[in-house]
């Protein structure tokens, strides 16, 4: 005869069995290895060339963003818009980002309000998802503190309670907690199912062995992109991005200084002090105004991405992170990021030709890679060789400025001087100089006029170039001459 289980065991294993299915329930869901790209401006204005792009093989991922948080009276959340097609061929994580006063949103009363907004455009973001591609997870890229973790904590675990068991979610990490309160922070980020790693670039300050220890999946976040600010005359901070660098080391109404307050290790300030009104990044300054630029350097870059990771077990794969809409927004672009991933050579690749035109010499250059050289007002130049000089006048073309020396190379007044060098603050992705030109009094002689470059790699590598001969001017033929006509015969 069987017996029956009394009423506590009955009690016990319906426990038991209901604790098992919540530890499945919220059991972490697996982060796939590989490498990705998050693009803050989406895939821009050419989705065509993006895609393409994306597709050259370096990435496994591509993170897009899906929702803006934007601090008023409130945080508010605003979907931002899928591309114009999906991805096609990458898995995508949608994105929601906030400025790096979103810590204050922590301290607030109302945590359920603000996950609550998040939630709710988060949720049409999912619902919408198969405009974005083929989604397979969120990350939330939200800065907080260490004093905010458990805050942080509790908003992470309502937004998992809101998505799809199919996708995880990533929680954004720019510190690794201290060695006391590892424990407590493992415990308050449960919810999440894997940390994306900020390593490199101006807010990371996280230790990779750290995280490693922390026992969850994680990808390492890189952000090598320039950011700068500036005051204008009312007292507005506007912040711009790279975009705005390239523009301001081409400016005339600008000057540059290096600012050694402004650099840190692995990253070098730049000053650019306004003199006459102008208009960069949709942004508006005068006279007096001061903008600052802060740019990770890539050599920095290069060493990191290859030994952050080294030793460690839970890393799933580097996540490069690229600002502005397109390509020509960026210095470092995303094809030239794909040639980082690859360990191709990053190298600018400046073409340079000199023309004699009557009495004067035209000056060409195009960089033929899209790497870019670095910010320098004196490492990057072409320099052109007049050895008759008596040189008139001097056009700079695309070029920021010139010099000229005598035959030893020393400093010279133009009267007395042989060579022409021209500099270019910064030599951009493909780039194309406008031509500059030398006037030379009386005739160019026929051997005149070899030339030479010199370049600063944004990888640190420096390019120096031999002095090189332009092509001779080819020798004029004569007209072939006509058949002679017979003689006239003589009556």
């Amino acid at each position: 005869m069987r017996r029956r289980p009394s009423r506590a065991a009955a009690l016990a294993f319906a426990l038991a069995a209901s604790a098992c299915a919540r530890q499945k329930a919220g059991a972490a869901r697996r982060l796939p290895p590989g490498d990705g790209v998050y693009l803050t401006g989406g895939l821009g204005a050419d989705p065509s060339e993006a895609e393409r792009l994306l597709g050259k093989g370096a990435f496994g991922h591509v993170f897009l963003p899906a929702v803006d948080l934007a601090a008023g009276g409130q945080w508010n959340a605003t979907e931002r818009p899928a591309p114009e097609r999906p991805v096609s061929g990458l898995p995508v994580v949608l994105v929601v980002a906030a400025g790096n006063g979103f810590d204050a949103a922590l301290t607030t009363p109302g945590p359920d309000s603000l996950a609550a907004r998040i939630g709710d455009a988060l949720s049409r973001a999912v619902a919408h998802r198969t405009a974005f591609g083929a989604v397979e997870g969120v990350a939330l890229d939200l800065p907080f503190s260490e004093s905010r973790a458990e805050a942080f904590g509790a908003l992470v675990t309502r937004l998992r309670s809101r998505l799809s068991s199919e996708l995880f979610l990533l929680a954004s990490l720019r510190f690794a907690p201290g060695e006391k309160s590892r424990e407590d922070f493992s415990r308050w980020l449960s919810g999440a199912d894997g940390y994306l790693v900020a390593l490199f670039g101006e807010t990371a300050a996280a230790d990779p062995a750290v995280i490693d220890a922390l026992a969850k999946p994680w990808w390492a976040l890189y952000a090598p992109s320039a950011r700068g600010e500036g005051t204008d005359a009312s007292g507005v901070r506007h912040l711009l991005n790279e975009g705005a660098l390239a523009a301001l080391t081409d400016d005339a109404r600008v000057s540059l200084t290096h600012d050694l307050d402004l650099s840190e290790s692995g990253t070098s300030g730049f000053l650019f002090h306004v003199s006459a009104p102008l208009e960069v990044g949709g942004m508006h300054f005068g006279p007096g105004d001061t903008i600052s630029f802060h740019q990770p350097a890539l050599s920095e870059l290069l060493y990191h991405l290859g030994s952050d990771l080294t030793g460690k077990k839970l890393v799933r794969g580097r996540v490069v992170r690229l600002d502005g809409a397109s390509d020509a927004e960026r210095i470092l672009t995303l094809e030239a990021l794909t040639d980082v991933l690859q360990g191709r050579p990053l190298l600018p690749d400046l073409r340079v030709s000199v023309a004699r035109e009557g009495a004067s010499l035209r000056i060409s250059a195009a960089n033929a890679t899209t790497h870019a050289s670095l910010v320098s007002r004196t490492a990057n130049w072409v320099e052109v060789d007049v050895p008759s000089g008596h040189i008139r006048d001097v056009t700079l073309g695309g070029f920021d400025r010139y010099e000229v020396f005598d035959a030893d190379g020393r400093a010279v007044t133009p009267g007395r001087a042989t060579r022409v060098r021209f500099f270019e603050t910064l030599v951009g992705p493909r780039e194309r100089l406008d031509d500059a030109a030398i006037v030379v009094a009386g005739r160019i002689p026929g051997d005149c006029c070899r030339f030479r470059q010199h370049l600063l790699a944004a990888s640190g590598e420096e390019l120096t170039g031999d002095w090189v001969a332009p092509p001779p001017e080819p020798t004029p033929t004569a007209a072939p001459r006509g058949k002679p006509k017979p003689a006239a015969k003589r009556r």
